[in-house]
């Protein structure tokens, strides 16, 4: 018997179907079969890593001395609790195989996820792998009459694996150590480090520390009106090399633009070139999840998870629009043979459409229709199912008709416009004119209000005009401008940022290998994050609020993220390489040697314990600099109240702990400092017999005879629990013992 375990459930249905299977039928007991074969699913990765206090239950409790947590190579694994349903299913069905195929996505990601489960199951049936990216009828069935071995491709799993090892050390050991660090400077919050969220963080950083640092200037444009016997027309003047100019070659100094005011009022001009071209502009290519989330936060403010979270409903609840999470923007062969399967069914869902349908040109062939350039996953589109009778959230609405206008344009001609650049020398000055006429709209009918039309001729047409021709010039105007500071972030930058980060590098190098990463995939270029994580990502620093803020400003459409005044301090003290996404860019080149067999990941793994360890001690050794938000405690003046679970519920202590005791009730998330704070207890001189520290005296809970009474303990508790008897105020040694924790715990609260 074949069994064949797919990524996710739409992948076992084309491949069930692919075998022959019946389009209408449903899995059975967790997989389909047809003949001799099985076809079941995961659900994404069905194993995770073991976390550190799953190989030892003390570092459930953060603290600098566990520090640096070493990475375990190779990891344990064990099941996510919402897949253990289906990994029994996958159990048995590999006891029961005489061969495997592995049909995870064709990428990394997708072989570890397969490879993962047969190494904890001790697979030891043979494995075939089927790489499938579109789940159309024809390209499954070849890609089903092309098994090749698993351990082709097992080098893709290792890459992964490296990574995803990576990625929970760096963050375990950093979040710890910088957390723990800012709480002894009173940040109460997680100062959460990773590969990918703080060079999400750095970018921010950077974009809010110039925009904030930015220093107000002004640059002058020059725009002449000119006569001629066709008419007026405008030009602006283009600097040379004779002006004093910015980065952006615009004169910064008013006297110099005066004075080309001066050398051409009233000078006659001639056109010194004159050249006239067609522009055709295709439609755009249909969405990959980014820019899907890039459009949906421009037009709406719609979240990237919101985007997501709604694509993935119209994907899986209403099976109206293709896999979500896709990277590319490509689509096959067989889409295109589809098209009017899927014209129909958008016509169906949305009656509004039904003309732009049946104008469209089926028999136009998109540069988007290129089966070679598909990745793991084709691009976003609507499917064949009508949706006539369902009925869509607005949210919903507005993504599907987003993703089926993009797909109809595809079938229209090119929008074609006539350019027209005219360079006219005046005195020896030179100013441009430029002029667009709309040919033909194509496409573009379909975007209506969304696309900028071109204005309408005012004066001479240029078009008309002849080189050589000679105008005069008027009036020169002279435009004092304010040099806008660099755009703060918004979600659709952000976004746009992720899918282009290598330009974000310094190091020539670390760019090229980051944008090697991406050379497959023209949609994006030195990514960090995927399509499947960026949504998380930005959420997660969006809860942050300790370290970033997301507010709404004049200016702009979506509402702009900034780094806080800790923001600030928490990059300035983070390396170089992890505020930037150097570090991605460095896994790489490593991910590279991995694939190539050049690197094992053991080997990976224990270079980065060896960066983790210098990182960690150079945090001990230092500490860092962040402005506090926690309440100074009133006592000792050194610690911070911070909030703390106990046995009677939440309260406030001070985290100069042992040193400081001081304790205050909870009163609705703050700590009451109008009540009488706990007894610091006092250390006497008298040491303890175990371990020397000084010993405390202790009143008893519970009165005997009637009286109050005391005893003594070790101020080393917990670590020590000596405790003795009380004499006279004086610790009675020869009844030393060792006391069970609870009892001297619940002590020391009464105290």
């Amino acid at each position: 018997m074949r069994v064949f375990f797919a990524e996710k459930p739409s992948l076992a249905q084309a491949i069930f179907e692919g075998l022959g299977g019946n389009p209408n039928a449903k899995m059975t007991n967790g997989y389909f079969e047809i003949g001799d074969n099985k076809v079941t699913s995961c659900f994404g990765h069905m194993l995770e890593l073991f976390d550190p206090e799953d190989y030892d239950e003390n570092l459930q409790k953060w603290s600098m001395d566990d520090l640096p947590i070493k990475a375990v190579y190779p990891p344990k694994l064990k099941p996510k609790e919402d897949a253990k349903q289906r990994l029994d299913v996958i159990f048995s069905l590999i006891k029961q195989a005489d061969e495997i195929v592995h049909a995870g996505d064709a990428d990394e990601e997708g072989q570890l996820l397969v490879d993962e489960i047969l190494l904890y199951a001790n697979n030891t049936k043979p494995v075939k792998r089927v790489l499938i990216a579109d789940l159309n009828l024809k390209p499954v069935q070849k890609a089903l009459a092309n098994l090749k071995p698993n351990s082709e491709f097992e080098h893709l799993g290792h890459s992964a694996l490296a990574r995803s090892i990576g990625d929970q050390v760096f963050g375990y050991n950093l979040t710890r150590g910088f957390t723990l660090q800012g709480r002894k400077q009173g940040f109460d919050g997680v100062l959460n480090v990773g590969r990918v969220q703080s060079a999400v963080l750095g970018l921010i950083n950077s974009r809010t520390l110039a925009n904030q640092s930015h220093i107000e200037s002004f640059y002058y444009d020059a725009m002449v009106s000119l006569s001629s016997d066709a008419g007026a027309l405008k030009a602006k003047y283009q600097p040379s090399d004779s002006d004093i100019v910015d980065e952006k070659n615009r004169i910064i100094d008013e006297a110099n633009a005066k004075r080309v005011q001066q050398d051409c009022e009233q000078q006659s001009a001639i056109i010194k070139e004159l050249s006239t071209k067609q522009e055709s502009k295709a439609a755009p290519q249909p969405y990959n999840l980014s820019t899907l989330q890039q459009t949906c936060a421009k037009k709406w403010g719609y979240s990237a998870d919101e985007t997501l979270e709604t694509v993935q409903s119209l994907y899986e609840t209403h099976k109206l629009t293709t896999y979500p999470r896709a990277d590319c923007r490509f689509l096959s062969d067989e889409h295109l043979a589809g098209a009017r399967d899927i014209f129909s069914a958008i016509a169906d869902t949305m009656p509004k459409y039904t003309q732009s349908v049946q104008d469209a040109d089926l028999s136009l062939v998109h540069k988007a229709f290129n089966t070679e350039k598909i990745t793991a996953h084709h691009a976003i589109i609507p499917t064949e199912k009508s949706g006539a009778n369902i009925t869509l959230t607005p949210k919903e609405k507005n993504i599907y008709e987003l993703i089926a206008t993009s797909f109809i344009a595809l079938f229209y001609a090119d929008s074609v416009r006539d350019k027209t650049r005219a360079v006219i020398e005046c005195n020896g000055r030179e100013f441009v004119a430029t002029q667009s006429v709309l040919q033909s709209q194509g496409w573009e009918t379909l975007f209506k209000g969304e696309i900028e039309t071109d204005q309408p001729i005012e004066g001479a047409d240029l078009a008309n005009m002849k080189k050589g021709q000679t105008l005069t010039c008027g009036n020169v105007s002279i435009d004092k401008k304010k040099n806008t500071p660099p755009k703060y972030f918004v979600e659709s930058s952000l976004l746009a940022a992720m899918t282009r980060a290598a330009k974000f590098i310094e190091d020539p190098e670390l760019r090229k290998a980051l944008e090697a990463k991406d050379k497959n995939n023209a949609a994006e270029s030195g990514s960090i994050g995927t399509e499947a994580t960026r949504a998380g990502i930005l959420t997660k620093l969006a809860e942050n609020i300790g370290l970033v803020s997301i507010e709404e400003e004049k200016g702009y459409k979506e509402k702009v993220w900034k780094t806080t005044q800790q923001g600030q301090e928490f990059c300035a003290v983070l390396p170089k390489e992890i505020i930037a996404p150097d570090t991605s860019a460095i896994w790489s080149q490593q991910q590279v040697l991995i694939r190539e067999g050049k690197l094992t990941v053991k080997e990976f793994v224990s270079s980065l314990d060896d960066y983790l360890e210098k990182q960690i001690a150079a945090l001990k050794t230092n500490g860092i600099t962040i402005t506090p938000n926690m309440t100074l405690c009133p006592i000792c003046k050194k610690g911070y109240l911070g909030k703390r679970k106990g046995t009677n519920g939440v309260f406030w202590g001070c985290n100069n702990h042992p040193e400081c005791k001081t304790a205050y009730p909870d009163n609705d998330g703050k700590p009451n400092l109008t009540v009488k704070p706990k007894r610091p207890l006092t250390v006497s001189n008298h040491k303890c017999p175990n371990c020397e520290k000084g010993l405390i005296r202790r009143k008893r809970t519970k009165l005997i005879k009637g009286k109050v009474s005391y005893f003594w303990s070790c101020s080393g508790y917990p670590d020590c629990t000596i405790t003795m008897l009380d004499r006279a105020g004086k610790p009675h040694f020869e009844s030393a013992r060792m006391a069970d924790k609870t009892t001297t715990e619940t002590a020391e609260s009464e105290d």
